[in-house]
């Protein structure tokens, strides 16, 4: 254990350090950034959530490579020189990091559209691939479209009633296809609340629909058969809403194309 502990300690210091060749992520939202930007080859560990095809579409990209828990010390024996994390704020984990002198990048979850560009341009940065994430973004940009003048209520609508906020990312990315998030408390909303002010659309999103539960059966209820003839449901793959990174872009392209 000390030999791995050795060999993972690596030098970090503010100077330019040459493009990592062993890198891991550690949360479900950078494996898919690193996975869209890494070189052949540059990747030595992802989640066990990004080798998972119920959670991301790009599982397969993953093939081959170890998984992790998600913990820094379960990485530690694979030596890497670059470590990504979903804003971690655990202190222990940190200090373990310092202490190996492990580079460890955190990518925050994105508040808003502007962020998800700096997402994918960090990221691209730290791998050492700028041209790379210039052009994601350049996708990115394309595939979300310029927002069109947003007139009908929408509801982005996940498992157990849980939605976007109304000044949040979801609801930014919504306007992109012309629709406008209802403003909902504590980004959950009630069937009662559902029934009494219907939107005009609700975007249903659909995450591991082969499994049953609470969640899913909340989508499911009778009541919502109640709903008036004027609101349109639209099903949607709820994993790029997960993380709500690149990968959700061609999903706001394909709902504006319905929706028009």
């Amino acid at each position: 254990m000390m030999r791995a502990l050795a060999a993972a300690a690596l030098m970090w210091s503010g100077t330019a350090v040459a493009a990592p060749t062993r890198v891991v992520s550690l949360n479900l939202c950078t494996d898919e950034l690193v996975l869209l930007l890494a070189a052949p080859g540059q990747m030595a560990s992802v989640s066990f959530l990004g080798a998972d095809g119920n959670e991301t579409a790009l599982a397969p990209r993953s093939r081959g490579l170890p998984t992790n828990n998600g913990r820094l010390d379960s990485v530690v024996a694979l030596a890497p020189d670059l470590v990504f994390t979903g804003g971690s704020s655990d202190r222990y984990a940190h200090e373990l990091a310092a202490r190996l002198k492990l580079r460890v990048v955190d990518v925050p979850p994105p508040q808003s559209i502007a962020d998800i560009r700096r997402n994918i341009a960090s990221v691209a940065a730290a791998l050492g691939r700028d041209a790379t994430g210039a052009a994601l973004i350049a996708q990115f940009d394309a595939d979300l479209g310029s927002a069109p003048i947003a007139t009908r209520s929408a509801l982005l609508l996940g498992g157990g009633g849980t939605t976007a906020g109304a000044d949040g990312v979801g609801a930014q990315l919504l306007r992109h296809a012309g629709l406008v998030q209802q403003d909902v408390p504590a980004g959950q909303v009630s069937l009662e609340r559902l029934l009494a002010e219907p939107p005009q659309v609700i975007v249903q999103t659909q995450y591991r629909s082969s499994q049953t539960s609470l969640g899913q059966s909340w989508l499911q209820h009778p009541a919502l058969k109640a709903l008036p003839a004027t609101t349109r449901t639209i099903t949607v793959d709820g994993r790029p809403w997960t993380c709500m990174g690149p990968l959700v872009a061609p999903e706001i392209a394909r709902l504006r194309a319905q929706l028009q």
